[in-house]
């Protein structure tokens, strides 16, 4: 075939996409944008669907979304879901961002990154079990992106250690092959406060799941899967078009993308193991009388993804209503502090501690949002975090929308919480 490299687009698949379609393609033909190449690449695979939403796009190392334009001479990647190196000496806080292929001595991490004035070390450690969903295990495979995973692990420890006032921030996650028992990621954090360090190895943790480029396949007795992939013949095209003629599905595409590929749909739960429910099936709030006052703590996050990645030069320049992510921040707070009035079943409680950082993110492009809450008190505080997200989430959007009308909020979610006699819960 003719041509110069820079005639062409240079096309990437990853984990069971690279198995289905292939590691590497080039394409000369004329593309307009990153759907229209995806269209052209599952052209000859008529067997092929890709999941919608779960496909995610990548143009010259960074995310993108369908619509992005496509010019001769960029790298597409095509990735699958992320399953859940460089090092920055600059003044600031110390970071480690490292993929590695050697064993990840945590110690040695820990050591490293400690300095005289940092009063807590917090870490979390990613370990290889032997079982998934009930199947004996006996080996990962961890493959990822290399240039956009590097890029991306030392922007998510930078991030995360500028909104908690880090001292240091290391991560480091093993690709290649790895046996049960070995470490496959580790999170350290170091700060003058154990709140602090906590805090940001549980935000640490869910970003990776969220955005570093890595995917696993599992090895079993029987064969292989790669985690998160599914059934990949059978989901709707990216474009939405929906399920292939015949799927027969009343619950449409609503459903379809709410539930974890190669999961089946969530049960419905027994009414008994409901808490707000009695024995008649009528509305309850808990009686918490008898409960012990406990410190409470909760992380919760949202993301406000723009449709229109010029809206970030809006966001940059400021709204006609003015500061947009000052108004948003004040907006969670107070929201969290009605949480009862909302949600009618949930307790007033005396907050001690109400937090809400927004962190623009270009590669969405949008806004993330972290809120954090604290009591002292006889239940939790995730609802009161997960009220302070969303409604700060609201209010981007209320401030942008004439500029863009077709924001999103996703992924509002519980991170971790603490307190109680769950005791401290994080997100796997």
């Amino acid at each position: 075939m003719s041509g110069s490299p820079s005639d062409a687009v240079r096309v990437l698949c990853f984990g069971a996409l690279r198995e289905r379609l292939g590691t590497e393609i080039v394409v000369r033909e004329k593309v307009t944008t990153v759907l229209d190449l995806w269209s052209l690449v599952t052209h000859d695979h008529p067997d092929f669907r890709a999941p919608q939403g779960r496909v995610r796009p990548a143009r010259n190392s960074a995310y993108c979304d369908w619509q992005t334009p496509v010019e001769p001479g960029d790298e597409v990647a095509f990735m699958p879901p992320v399953a859940g190196g460089s090092v920055d000496d600059e003044a600031g806080p110390r970071l480690r961002a490292a993929l590695v292929t050697d064993p990840i001595d945590v110690n040695r991490l820990v050591a490293e990154l400690r300095g005289d004035g940092d009063g807590a070390i917090a870490a979390f450690v990613g370990v290889v079990r032997d079982t998934s969903e009930g199947r004996p295990v006996q080996g990962l495979d961890y493959e990822t992106y290399p240039p956009m995973a590097d890029r991306e692990l030392l922007r998510i420890a930078a991030d995360v250690a500028e909104r908690h006032g880090l001292s240091g921030m290391a991560l480091v996650h093993r690709v290649g092959s790895l046996q049960v028992g070995e470490v496959s990621v580790a999170v350290v954090a170091a700060a003058p406060h154990r709140q602090a360090a906590l805090l940001a190895c549980s935000e640490a943790v869910e970003a990776l799941k969220r955005d570093l480029p890595m995917w696993k396949r599992e090895h079993h007795p029987d064969g292989t899967r790669w985690v998160g992939a599914g059934d990949l013949d059978s989901a709707p095209l990216p474009d939405g078009s929906g399920a292939p003629a015949g799927s027969g599905d009343p619950r449409g595409e609503a459903a379809a993308d709410a539930a974890p590929l190669g999961h089946d749909p969530m049960p419905a739960p027994d009414p008994q193991h409901l808490s707000h429910l009695d024995a008649s099936g009528s509305f309850l709030m808990v009686d918490v009388s008898d409960r012990p006052p406990t410190l409470r703590a909760a992380l919760a996050e949202a993301v406000v993804r723009f449709s229109d990645p010029a809206t970030l030069a809006v966001l940059r320049h400021g709204s006609p209503k003015g500061d947009v992510l000052a108004a948003a921040r004040l907006a969670g707070i107070m929201g969290a502090k009605h949480t009862p009035e909302l949600i009618p079943l949930c307790h007033p409680l005396p907050l001690t501690h109400l937090d809400v950082q927004m962190t623009v993110e270009e590669s969405l492009p949008g806004v993330h949002i972290v809120s954090s809450a604290r009591c002292s008190g006889s239940t939790g505080v995730e609802m009161e975090a997960l009220t302070a997200a969303t409604v700060a989430g609201l209010t981007v959007i209320d401030m942008l929308k004439s500029a863009d009308p077709w924001m999103t909020i996703e992924s509002v979610r519980l991170l971790s919480k603490s307190g109680g006699r769950s005791g401290s819960l994080h997100r796997p």
